[in-house]
């Protein structure tokens, strides 16, 4: 199993994203399929750190990605929280596919950006284990340069947004299902659903060393980087009684020579001295796909609830991971996400029953399970640019 005294992102060679098995070559892109499943580990470096990896297993490509949380959870920052991968993941599905529909239907776009924002809370006590998390209004705002009819560009929003996975997983609310294993033992699960998927293997022994760059290939530093940002004064405290709202934002546009989309992930009411810049690119070749960055990203943020719950109660753990799987459908007009599938893996002094209440406690607090678990209102605004120069032709598809 990985040496878990080995150091922790500060002292890492590696960048924070990079390709840790290459995969097939020759699938379409994720949004050019009926189906997408990934398989996701997450594994701790210590307090907030940790690092995953996301398999897509369609062709067997898995990017190594990191996280932390900033000092509004007095993390240390050196990688993208895990909303801001959720988030960029979110906001990069629907800003691809409304390049893709443009693309395949001869709409000639100039500029294309798009914002997104999710309002959250925290609720209640973490030192007193009544803490719950909660899920405000998901708003979309898109600003496109074109010099096409406006009723066209409405049209392709709104088709975008429909045939998105990522935004379905939000409108419509499925519950995950859990497994808990404790010291190598299977454990029966009460408060959340249970898995009735196969069990799966600890990531501990599946792989034997820390994650590497696919043949030393270490050249990914431009997938995630921080941008300066600005202080702001809230804090998210572990013991309060009242509700905490804040909001994750997402702003970014489209790249019409990579087909890569770029989003600026920001915390406003929260307490940060930068924002981060995450890349997807849906063929998941020169950045993750997007619903790479949304299935880690959830799987991240579960392991964040769990720690925080574990240090305030204090838990004797050692280095909690765990298994998540996630899938995905869609026609082109429609799609939808299936329930995400969560197998937690825990080691140390810590008997069955606090086992149970902490698997559950992080389930209840965990921001992205919940916005998974119920149907969120999604609202959202088009704003059409016209061009005074000649808008370009629509760009085909990158040749992969």
């Amino acid at each position: 199993m990985p040496d878990q005294t080995s150091s922790g992102l500060d002292e890492s060679p590696y960048p924070l994203a990079f390709v840790a098995a290459e995969g097939a070559d020759g699938a379409p892109n994720e949004n050019a399929r009926r189906e997408n499943s990934f398989r996701c580990e997450v594994m701790g470096l210590g307090r907030f750190q940790k690092e995953g990896l996301v398999e897509d297993l369609t062709t067997g490509r898995v990017w190594r990605l990191a996280a932390d949380e900033g000092k509004y959870l007095r993390g240390t920052g050196l990688a993208p929280a895990p909303l801001a991968h959720w988030a960029a993941g979110l906001h990069g599905d629907v800003t691809s596919r409304i390049a893709g529909l443009a693309a395949a239907e001869q709409v000639r776009l100039a500029d294309l950006e798009v914002t997104v924002s999710q309002g959250f809370a925290s609720q209640g006590s973490f030192a007193r284990g009544e803490a719950v998390g909660l899920v405000f209004d998901l708003a979309w705002e898109f600003r496109v340069g074109t010099d096409e009819p406006a009723d066209r560009i409405v049209s392709l929003v709104d088709r975008a947004l429909r045939s998105s996975p990522a935004n379905a997983a939000m409108a419509i609310g499925k519950e995950g299902t859990f497994a808990l294993y404790t010291n190598g033992r299977a454990i029966p699960v009460s408060g959340v659903p249970q898995s009735k998927a196969d069990a799966q293997p600890d990531p501990f022994r599946r792989h034997a060393s820390r994650p590497a760059p696919a043949d030393g290939d270490d050249s990914m530093r431009t997938v995630l980087t921080t941008r300066p940002g600005t202080d702001s004064t809230t804090v998210a405290g572990d013991d309060q009684s009242g509700a905490i709202g804040w909001h994750v934002e997402a702003k970014g546009h489209y790249d019409f020579e990579s087909g890569t989309v770029t989003a600026t992930v920001r915390f406003p009411e929260l307490a940060t001295s930068e924002s981060w810049a995450l890349v997807s690119d849906r063929a998941n070749r020169q950045a993750p796909s997007p619903l790479s960055y949304f299935s880690i990203g959830t799987a991240f943020c579960y392991h964040t609830q769990l720690c925080r719950y574990a240090d305030v109660r204090r838990m004797g753990l050692s280095s909690p991971r765990l298994v998540q799987a996630s899938s995905f459908s869609g026609d082109g007009e429609k799609a939808e996400a299936r329930a995400v599938d969560t197998h937690l893996f825990l080691s140390g002094t810590i008997d069955e029953e606090k086992a149970t209440s902490l698997l559950v406690a992080a389930a209840n607090t965990c921001y992205a399970h919940r916005a998974l678990s119920v149907d969120v209102t999604t609202g959202h605004a088009t704003h059409i640019e016209p061009v005074r120069e000649p808008v370009r032709e629509p760009v085909r598809e990158p040749v992969r």
